[in-house]
């Protein structure tokens, strides 16, 4: 099983490398199934292609395997991910978080979103597909917060004693009333988060055990 996947590692470092291959004159086999979802070889080229592009780097004998073994994490992950929300129902997601990923990733490469798409798009990628990405994280989040929002607890003692501490660093003409609401309102927020990033990374470990992830 190994064996063969490193063959098509193989098989994809040394196209990655001819600009000028065309997508459609790859072997577009399925290479590994995760549940009912299939990943395919042109997948797994895409996501090689599209991991470098986005850290802004290139892809060298030195870190070819870091990247292949990120993308093929990448695919299934978005696999067990797509299964879960789309057995769930779930559509609904924030708009205006999926325009700040998108803004997000276009400045960590010094570009604006129309510059993005244009980087996608002179590489051969579809800026259609980025998005969907994006909203497959943002409808995931989405459930993990319709499932969990009940059971956040938050520790008032250690909210009071984080909230002491940034106030010590403000000069007392900077400790209005409605400056310290904000900054507890923050304090609680970054709390909230992180139970629910640690209820995420629960529920999907649990996922990810019951998932039959087959590389064929």
């Amino acid at each position: 099983m190994k064996k063969k996947l490193f063959l098509y590692f193989v098989t994809i470092f040394f196209l990655l490398f001819k600009t000028d291959y065309i997508f459609s004159e790859i072997n577009n086999s399925v290479i590994i199934s995760v549940g009912k979802h299939p990943i395919t070889r042109l997948d797994l080229f895409k996501e090689i292609k599209l991991i470098a592009i986005l850290s802004g780097g290139q892809i060298t004998k030195q870190n070819k395997n870091k990247i292949e073994e990120l993308a093929v994490q990448s695919l299934i992950k978005k696999a067990i991910k797509t299964s879960e929300v789309e057995k769930r129902k779930i559509e609904r997601y924030s708009k205006e978080d999926l325009e700040r990923m998108v803004i997000t990733a276009a400045k960590n490469l010094g570009l604006n979103k129309k510059g993005l798409k244009e980087l996608l798009d002179n590489n051969n990628l579809s800026y259609e597909k980025l998005v969907e990405k994006f909203e497959v994280d943002l409808k995931w989040n989405s459930m993990i917060f319709k499932i969990y929002k009940n059971k956040i607890s938050l520790n008032t003692v250690e909210i009071e004693n984080k909230l002491n501490l940034q106030l010590k660093n403000l000069d007392d003409n900077e400790k209005s009333e409605e400056k310290i609401n904000a900054i507890k309102e923050s304090i609680v927020n970054q709390e909230k988060n992180k139970k629910l990033k640690m209820f995420s990374n629960s529920h999907y470990s649990t996922i990810e055990r019951i998932t039959r992830v087959k590389f064929l």
